[in-house]
């Protein structure tokens, strides 16, 4: 009788009476959180954990539209027993990233099971956001040095120097633990959660307005992976990073999206026509490096690209004729400069040569 009289009585005092709501009590809450006003229409999808085991994952949205994910948890943080268990809720963004961490039932504890200190809970979110953490090598059996098995890291602090580093002080297995609930595998998989709920153009456009710094390379990347369809949105979004995109990184991974798109479209040569003519030689090479083969190049295109054409540059020659040989004809000045770079001795051009009058003679 006692037993579940107490049961209630527990579960009331962890909990507060809001807008005449019971709201569950949290200990820490990330205080960027706060400023979120995150709601939720309760959309639910399933990614695995390091061990390939499915959990769920709850969508939440900003008011300005972006993606959150959700993942409420009760876990051990050791393999002794000797460690108190944890009761969290943890959430990463639209691209993957962590985004914030809530603590429920009894705040976070350290080895001496003194309480988290606001200190700590700032070391904590530090290491959390690290996506390269050292932890990130290491199992939790590998936690304990090897040459005192006979202790248990929460006791004595026989924890790997290295670990004990990148972890809050006397909380390496809370620590650990965490990260790893964060990290490792988590990420990708919660990307291509958001790509597909982002398919909607309205949605996409969204993102990108909000956040582009964040959102840009991302949509870029997903469109690269083919986690996002060619429509105008994206051909635009790729286009247009192609022509501002003086970040390396950025740079780098519109590239790799470029060559995603499909040029089929003549009107889509014509915009990569205008962008290729105002690059320098090594940018325009990069761009011929990742074009995919058009069954027929818009003449304008054609064009621009017959224009830099040149025996005098057999090197840049080998791009251009890779785009060129899949023209339906071939105008006299091309011809004219294939015969020239006919008689090179670089194998490498002789090859392209040859390949370019293959291609004429089939589509005759």
């Amino acid at each position: 009788m006692l037993k579940n009289r107490l049961i209630p009585l527990l579960f009331l005092l962890s909990t507060t009476l809001t807008f005449g709501q019971l709201v569950e009590r949290t200990y820490y809450r990330t205080p960027e959180l706060e400023r979120l006003n995150l709601i939720t229409e309760g959309f639910s999808a399933s990614i695995n954990d390091d061990h390939m085991e499915p959990f769920a994952v709850r969508e939440f949205t900003s008011p300005d539209g972006l993606i959150y994910w959700y993942r409420r948890i009760a876990t051990e943080v050791c393999l002794t027993g000797d460690c108190r268990p944890i009761d969290v809720g943890i959430y990463w963004d639209g691209t993957g990233d962590f985004a914030g961490l809530e603590v429920f039932k009894e705040p976070l504890t350290k080895t001496d099971h003194s309480d988290f200190s606001t200190f700590d809970y700032r070391r904590l979110m530090s290491i959390l956001n690290d996506d390269w953490s050292p932890l990130r090598e290491y199992s939790l059996s590998e936690l304990v040095d090897e040459k005192k098995e006979d202790s248990v890291d929460v006791v004595s602090g026989a924890t790997k120097h290295e670990i004990a580093q990148a972890a809050v002080e006397k909380a390496v297995y809370t620590t650990h633990t965490l990260w790893h609930l964060i990290h490792v595998g988590e990420k990708e998989q919660l990307a291509k959660l958001t790509a597909a709920r982002l398919n909607d153009k309205n949605l996409l456009e969204k993102a990108l307005q909000a956040q582009r710094e964040k959102y840009q390379p991302f949509l870029l990347d997903m469109f690269a992976q083919g986690n996002l369809p060619q429509n105008s949105f994206t051909e635009s979004l790729v286009l247009s990073s192609l022509t501002d995109a003086a970040n390396p990184t950025l740079h780098a991974v519109t590239l790799n999206a470029l060559q995603q798109l499909d040029l089929t479209q003549p009107a889509l040569q014509d915009r990569l026509a205008a962008i290729y003519k105002n690059k320098k030689q090594p940018e325009r090479v990069e761009i011929l490096t990742r074009l995919r083969p058009a069954a027929q190049l818009s003449e304008n295109f054609y064009t621009t690209l017959a224009e830099d054409l040149s025996a005098e540059n057999p090197w840049m020659s080998v791009k251009i004729l890779a785009a060129l040989k899949h023209s339906r004809t071939q105008s006299p000045q091309v011809l004219e400069t294939v015969k020239k770079l006919s008689q090179s001795d670089i194998p490498v051009v002789q090859k392209a040569v040859k390949e370019f009058e293959s291609a004429r003679s089939v589509s005759r």
